[in-house]
């Protein structure tokens, strides 16, 4: 459950918020829960490793380290970037935050940026199955083109993949489309977009690159025309294919709502549909982790392809889909639900030659990783009136980019994605709603089928093996791990 959506246009770090948002509040009566301090982290390093815990496997012949990223650049000291414990790993900031942020009573503040990053990495995900499929679109050679980049800073290469791309494909239009250009968007937002086109395009291109000389409530955040501009991006998707096509229909009601938020901050019709981004249904299965729910409501329309590119709802299914009173409909198009733990990653990474480094006349590889990584929580002051003082949490989805290594490209991650005990949270909080609001409609209160079991929010059968030793009591000891909760492996649907 959602206290209030705060829609912003501004971005943290670098960059101060804009003074244009709109907040809506959704629903009075969900009180704020105690902000927990789980998951949070201290550093870059660790909102890489405890988000993306799959790239650094504890038995591997090789040793990446954090090279650069959003928050600090080459070489620079990022032990305590986010020492005031505000920033908390994520494998997704937009869907995973949005689904935990409902569960735990959260404002969910957004901005356009990190919507239209999650439509990038599953667009991500679309190409690892359909990019021969789609080669014709961008380019007449076969294989790929090695595009190589020198330039006066690891940064400045980076930024450089952008317009080297453009330069080689077909599609003029590409560049300036995957660009957010929002007035929320910063810098770091044009090169996160930028590892999202190299992850894009990965299919066509092999990336190297060098120095030239030395170590150079819901909130909208920024303006309705950002958000009348996202909205218009859908209409390159068709340029993708068939499946790229459904999935911006898919997105086009939801999207439609962010914009007419603006129009209509305070209608019921607003509201409602704030209300509906997450709906949870307990399966009924012994346990209570991420496995034992279901997730619906429109949130789920940004995941259309699992991580191997497939369709994650067959065409035939759909055509044979008959929505019932608890599924969330939009203009036609039906929303359709997820277990917990199947719920993907919103990143995407391409491989790096780093000409030159870490010595002269030596390469080596390293991968960069774009997307919506990280979600920031705050405990904050609702109201300044003295002696009336109310505080609420709130959830704002972050996206960042990173550069580590170095790393054995041919050596194949997974089998699970992302963080594990993330999930375990999420379960947790869904959980918490369904003992407090003893409902078993699973409505637009939020209400959960089935009973949650112990009430003192322990979650048994957490390594998947049928028997109860891994109870926990206090959700914040729950081990962050990559699986058992992500149990779909490359080759399987």
């Amino acid at each position: 459950m959602l206290l209030e959506i705060l829609l912003l246009f501004g971005h943290y770090g670098r960059v101060p918020f804009a003074a244009a948002s709109i907040t809506v509040p959704v629903d009075p009566d969900v009180d704020p829960l105690p902000l927990s301090i789980a998951g949070t982290v201290t550093s870059a390093s660790e909102l890489l490793r405890q988000s993306c815990p799959e790239e650094f496997p504890p038995h591997t012949p090789y040793s990446p380290e954090l090279l650069m990223s959003s928050f600090a650049d080459f070489g620079a000291d990022n032990q305590d970037a986010f020492a005031n414990g505000t920033i908390y790993e994520s494998s997704d900031s937009l869907v995973r935050g949005a689904i935990e942020a409902w569960g735990q009573h959260q404002s969910l503040i957004l901005r356009p940026d990190e919507v239209w990053f999650e439509i990038l990495a599953q667009l991500n995900f679309y190409m690892t199955a359909h990019a021969e499929d789609v080669r014709h679109l961008f380019v007449d050679h076969e294989g790929k083109e090695e595009i190589q980049v020198w330039r006066l800073s690891w940064r400045d290469v980076i930024a450089a993949f952008g317009g080297e791309i453009q330069k080689r494909v077909k599609t003029e239009w590409l560049l300036d489309w995957i660009m957010p250009g929002f007035t929320t968007s910063s810098d770091n937002d044009g090169l996160t977009a930028t590892v999202l086109m190299m992850g894009l395009m990965q299919h066509y291109f092999e990336f190297s690159g060098g120095i030239i000389c030395g170590l150079p409530e819901v909130t909208l955040l920024g303006e309705r025309d950002d958000w009348v501009k996202l909205l218009e991006k859908l209409d390159r998707l068709k340029e993708w294919g068939e499946e790229p096509a459904d999935y911006a229909e898919r997105l086009r009601p939801i999207l439609t709502r962010f914009v007419g938020t603006w129009d209509a901050p305070d209608s019921d019709e607003t509201k409602d549909f704030w209300k509906n981004i997450v709906r949870s249904q307990r399966l009924v299965s012994c346990g209570a982790g991420p496995a034992d729910y279901s997730i619906s409501g429109w949130i789920t329309g940004f995941l259309h392809w699992t991580v191997e590119g497939n369709l994650r709802i067959s065409r035939e299914a759909e055509e044979e889909f008959v929505p019932s009173d608890g599924d969330v409909v939009l203009d036609g198009v039906p929303y359709f639900s997820t277990p917990l733990d199947d719920v993907p990653v919103g990143y995407a990474k391409a491989p790096l030659k780093m000409l030159d480094y870490p010595r002269q006349g030596g390469d080596s590889m390293a991968y960069l990783l774009a997307g919506n990584v990280g979600v920031r929580r705050l405990a904050v002051a609702s109201s300044d009136t003295p002696g009336l003082e109310q505080w609420k949490v709130t959830a704002q989805p972050m996206s960042a980019w990173f550069l580590f290594g170095p790393v054995n490209a041919s050596v194949e991650t997974g089998p699970w994605y992302g963080n594990g005990g993330e999930l375990a949270r999420a379960a947790a909080g869904l959980g918490m709603c369904e003992t407090s609001t003893g409902t078993g409609t699973g409505g637009d209160d939020g209400g959960l089928i089935g009973d949650v079991g112990d009430v003192d929010g322990s979650l048994p059968v957490l390594d998947g093996d049928g028997d109860d030793d891994d109870d926990f009591d206090d959700v914040d000891l729950i081990p962050y791990w990559g699986g058992p909760w992500k149990k779909t492996k490359k080759g399987e649907a």
